[in-house]
């Protein structure tokens, strides 16, 4: 039992209670009066919140600092104090829509929808409309043809059924419930240029059309009261084209009928006589406002939302409401079960008659949950108690062929003392049809922490997982703690919350503060196989998010935690991968590819070297971590340069209105070339079957000879001989936490089937890209200058393109050999693994024993030649590591044109520019240019940069 501090402590008791905190119950109280601090979280990961005091909507990129203003109405920037803050955020599953509703003072309120650009942080205005008083927006949801992808413990990912009405003539359809228990429907018709609209009442039957003309509906009220929808909630359950919609009401005073009674007791012209009796018996009664308080019941009504060929049609019929004598209601949520997936092996190929499969009458149920919570005050001298309540909805067929639902309620806990404060739909099992929820139980009080230094901040709550129906406590889930700052610990709940794209953050808002906790996470068992990494939840989460292009920002940021283990991100990886083999042999890997697993491994080495670095002060760590994320996101720039030669080809020749394009392409390629080749000569001795002793355990020290102050001879150092890299290799051994020299990085483009063909591939197009220059005739100046570039770059690089890439393409076979399990373990890892390397050895003797190597060329550049030109160059940075270069095209950027910079590498471009040559646009360019419009080679997202 905590000290009551509500009362003044005498000078030893304050110091006594000191050392605790505890919340009173005014805390809670914003809970009751349903102020709304609205928050949504993107499936891009971009966190929307309302601004504290303005009518404006703040951005956040997560995880990164970038912020942004979503631009409000002129109609409310012209006159920003006649506005509050939005009530009611929300944006669409597909992340181009967003829809904000901004109360007026003393006003009519203004909705508004905004469309958003190529970048994350590009909103712009679509339309926005009035609302009047008494008809503000409660809720609001955009519906659409997406549906949610999943991953089953064997690895194979599925959609699952999809769940409310379909518009596939719309986009977007947008609901909104406002205070007159009204539903408004607004959608944009394909081609179409303006939005449209029509309504429909939730609490009494209704059919409209979008072709029929809409009818005033009159605003229910009694006398001197008015009800409106103060919280409400939509409901869409799976395999069902209906959706429900729960309401909760309270009555308040009508304004106008307040002010007419004051306005007529003000009139001069009255008698001053007493009236008679009769009179006052025509007068109102006296208000009670014990009257105006929540109506203890929730109601619910069923809306058809359909396409008939022609228009939208739409129907509602309210259904029995559900009594509660709960005061006050804090949450309301619904949770649907999804269906479970037919089993192949009791459904044979046969006549339905046969088949073993339950008919459809004869399939269970579809289950939905609503859940609510309450609180209680009571004479409000002390915390308030609490209560969650669960109830079941389930259609049922009547005997006279009328569809029904049963209503039942299904279970009901208490947790007092503490609060439950927000609730949030949890994840879903498929598999054990099981249904969960998040809720977050505020503590009533605590100690604080002694000595120093102290902590910031101190736990004031926990985020449970409660399994429905009946509201216990899941077993399978841990449970997350809520932190608050000491200053205000208890006295601070949150209002709102949103969770992460893939459901393992949560962003909580309160009245002071926007806070992002991690959620609660399933139990791993101890024991794991490399058979079983597919089923680790971070895995599962990392193959459902690419498959639905969803963001991974989430999954970065618990791998980059401190507590996270860290063969954690190998284990994701590699269970990611088993996963894609999986769907590949399926056939349902249509989404998404090793490259774009590659893409967010980048960022997965990049954020946890952040976060080792805070931690150590290892510099070959640093500088390994950082070489792996280049070379995994080199692995996406082959595949990229791979598909624009592959688009810009033009029988047997290339489209020559991309040119330049193309050779800047080359140009990137071939440096790569040469990087990965200057590797395989450094380990030349290595992969010699009968090398040269060389003293690598107790190399002799050479004695230093004094050398002209030139740059070039000191970078020649590094250049000189093979058997001084392999002594190099075996020190830096000893020192770093690679076993092999052979484990480099940039020698995975050699050692995994995938790679090696890619690189295979596009030696080829520019291979032939060059014969393809240098046959033809030059008619033009900018032709010739052309050609002559493409011969330098080629002639210059130390490579035979013809042999390198028949050396390439004779190893494929050897590298496809490796076993399956190996070859997913050296993508996860980043490197080769021992088991490839003796097919490295062979390819790595393969190379330097031809003719595709000119060693001289590749190592002595003819502009390190010249005298003092080395010194203009203050950088060593390794190739395609430049800030200046377009991560897409592999061009320079011009600073006098905007940029897009990655969230997930960091990387920028510019993609977009209008690609001409001799007034020609090149079609083929812009067609692949247009598959980065919207998101980097490497999968991430693009917000606007300066350069």
């Amino acid at each position: 039992m905590y000290p009551d501090v509500r009362n003044s402590p005498s000078k030893g008791k304050a110091k006594q209670d000191a050392r605790y905190w505890q919340s009173h119950w005014w805390d809670f109280h914003p809970l009751a009066e349903h102020l709304q601090r609205p928050v949504a979280w993107s499936t891009a990961s971009t966190i929307f919140t309302a601004h504290p005091s303005q009518p404006l909507i703040l951005g956040r990129v997560f995880s990164s600092s970038k912020q942004f203003l979503v631009v409000s109405p002129d109609q409310i920037l012209n006159n920003p104090a006649s506005y509050e803050p939005p009530n009611v955020i929300t944006v669409s599953s597909n992340d181009y829509w967003l829809f904000a509703y901004f109360p007026g003072r003393d006003c009519d309120g203004v909705g508004c929808l905004w469309q958003r650009g190529y970048s994350l942080d590009k909103w712009n205005i679509r339309e926005y409309w009035p609302h009047e008083r008494g008809a503000g927006v409660v809720n609001a949801v955009f519906i659409g043809p997406e549906r949610e992808w999943i991953t089953s413990p064997d690895g194979s990912t599925s959609r699952l059924l999809s769940r409310g009405p379909l518009t596939p003539v719309s986009n977007p359809t947008l609901l909104t419930v406002t205070q007159a228990h009204q539903l408004n429907v607004y959608y944009l018709r394909t081609h179409a240029s303006n939005l449209r609209s029509f309504t429909c009442s939730l609490v009494q039957p209704y059919y409209t059309a979008e072709n029929h003309p809409q009818t005033a509906h009159d605003r229910p009220q009694g006398p001197k009261t008015s009800r409106l929808c103060v919280a409400a909630s939509f409901g869409f359950i799976f395999s069902e084209f209906s959706f429900l919609v729960a309401m909760r009401s309270r009555r308040h005073p009508l304004s106008d009928a307040l002010r007419a009674a004051s306005d007529n007791s003000l009139d001069l012209g009255l008698s001053l006589d007493i009236p008679a009796d009769n009179e006052l018996d025509e007068r109102p009664p006296l208000l009670d406002w014990n009257a105006y308080e929540e109506e203890h019941t929730i109601e619910l009504c069923e809306v058809k939302l359909r396409f008939d060929g022609m228009f939208m049609v739409i129907a509602s019929a309210p259904l029995p409401p559900i009594h509660h004598p709960g005061p006050c209601l804090t949450n309301l949520v619904f949770v649907s079960v999804p269906m479970p997936k037919p089993d192949p092996s009791t459904s044979p190929k046969a006549s339905p008659k046969k088949d073993k499969q339950p008919q459809r009458g004869q399939l269970e149920p579809v289950v939905t949950y609503l859940v609510a919570s309450f609180l209680d005050f009571e004479d409000f001298s002390s915390l308030p108690k609490s209560r969650v309540a669960s109830y079941s909805l389930v259609r049922v067929n009547a005997p006279n062929g009328k569809t029904l639902w049963a209503i039942r309620p299904v279970g009901d806990r208490s947790f007092s003392p503490r609060v439950p404060t927000v609730i949030v739909p949890g994840s879903l099992s498929v598999v054990m049809r099981k249904a969960t929820v998040f809720v977050a139980l505020a503590e009533p009080g605590g100690s604080l922490p002694r000595g120093t230094p102290k902590p910031e901040e101190v736990p004031v709550g926990n985020l449970f997982v409660l399994q429905l129906p009946d509201l216990s406590d899941d077993p399978d889930w841990d449970y997350s703690k809520i932190l608050a700052p000491i200053s205000r610990a208890g006295s601070d709940c949150s209002l709102s919350i949103s969770t992460s794209p893939n459901k393992l953050l949560a962003c909580t808002v309160s009245m002071l503060q926007t806070s992002v906790y991690t959620l609660p996470t399933r139990h791993i068992p101890t024991s794991v196989s490399k058979d079983t990494l597919h089923q680790l939840p971070l895995a599962q989460a990392l193959t459902s998010a690419l498959q639905s292009r969803r963001s991974t920002a989430d999954i970065s940021h618990i791998l980059s935690l401190p507590c996270t283990p860290a063969t954690m991100l190998h284990d994701t990886l590699f269970g990611t991968l088993t996963s894609y083999g999986v769907n590949a042999r399926n056939g349902i890997a249509n989404s998404f590819t090793i490259i774009d697993v590659m893409g967010a491994a980048s960022i997965y080495i990049l954020i946890c070297h952040r976060a080792r670095a805070r931690q150590t002060k290892d510099d070959d760590e640093k500088e390994r971590c950082l070489t792996l994320a280049r070379n995994a996101l080199n692995v996406c720039s082959v595949a990229a340069c791979l598909a624009a030669f592959e688009d810009c080809k033009e029988g047997d020749g290339y489209d020559l209105a991309a040119v330049w394009q193309l050779i800047s392409l080359s140009g990137w390629v071939v440096e790569f070339l040469e990087n990965l080749m200057k590797e395989c000569v450094f380990l030349a001795d290595l992969a010699n079957p009968s090398p040269n002793p060389i003293p690598t355990l107790h190399p002799t020290i050479m004695k230093e000879e004094p050398m002209d102050d030139d740059p070039f001879l000191r970078n020649c150092e590094s250049l000189n001989f093979s058997s001084m890299a392999i002594v190099n290799c075996t020190q830096a051994m000893d020192q770093s936490p690679r076993s092999s020299p052979l484990d480099t990085p940039i020698l995975l483009h050699l050692a995994h089937p995938l790679t090696l063909m890619n690189l295979t591939a596009v030696v080829f197009h520019v291979n032939r890209f060059h014969q393809y220059l240098t046959s033809m005739t030059p008619k033009q100046e900018n032709s010739q200058y052309a050609k002559e570039i493409m011969l330098d770059l080629v002639n210059s690089s130390g490579l035979v393109l013809k042999v390198l890439e028949d050396t390439l393409s004779v190893a494929i076979p050897e590298a496809s050999a490796v076993l399956t399990e190996e070859a997913i373990a050296s993508l996860a890892e980043g490197h080769p693994v021992p088991a490839q390397y003796e097919h490295l050895k062979k390819i790595i003797r393969s190379l330097t024993t031809s003719s595709a190597i000119d060693k001289p060329r590749l190592f002595i550049k003819s502009s390190d030649l010249v005298d003092g030109f080395t010194n203009l160059s203050t950088s060593d940075r390794p190739a395609g590591d430049d800030p200046g270069m377009d991560v897409v095209t592999k061009g320079m950027l011009l600073k006098q044109n905007p940029a897009l910079l990655c969230l997930r590498c960091g990387r920028r471009s510019q993609v977009g520019g209008e690609v001409t040559v001799a007034g020609r646009v090149s079609p083929r360019w812009k067609t692949w240019e247009r598959m980065w419009a919207t998101r980097c080679i490497c999968g991430g997202s693009w917000i606007s940069s300066n350069l």
